[in-house]
């Protein structure tokens, strides 16, 4: 239990009844669902300054293009999406990662309810 946890507690609960864990576990997970939506909200929007219709566009060059220099020039153009789009991947699967930790702790959260309710 983490200090954090304790104080929402304490903050949502009156301080003569003992904490039970579901209890903090559910603060911890609301608490951690939160940041997970927000910054998955956040990546959503990453690639909103990009057009992507330009990059097609340059890739159509790039596949009728027979010149070895142009291509190359056009492979140049497209690389800052391609890596952009390469950015956004990775951080989308680290946010993936993340949903699932918090997913586990709300597994987690029926577990303690059943022990609480067996007790």
């Amino acid at each position: 239990m983490t200090k954090e946890d304790l104080v929402e507690w304490i903050r949502s609960h009156h301080f003569f009844m003992r904490p039970k864990k579901s209890d903090v576990l559910y603060l911890r997970w609301n608490r951690q669902s939160a940041a997970v939506i927000a910054e998955m909200e956040k990546e959503n929007r990453a690639l909103d300054h990009l057009d992507f219709g330009e990059r097609d566009r340059l890739a159509k060059q790039f596949n009728a293009s027979k010149d070895p220099n142009e291509r190359l020039r056009l492979i140049e153009k497209i690389e800052p999406y391609d890596k952009a789009m390469r950015d956004h991947l990775s951080r989308s699967e680290a946010i993936n990662r993340k949903q699932k930790r918090v997913d586990a702790l709300y597994e987690q959260i029926d577990v303690e309810r059943q022990k609480e309710h067996r007790v």
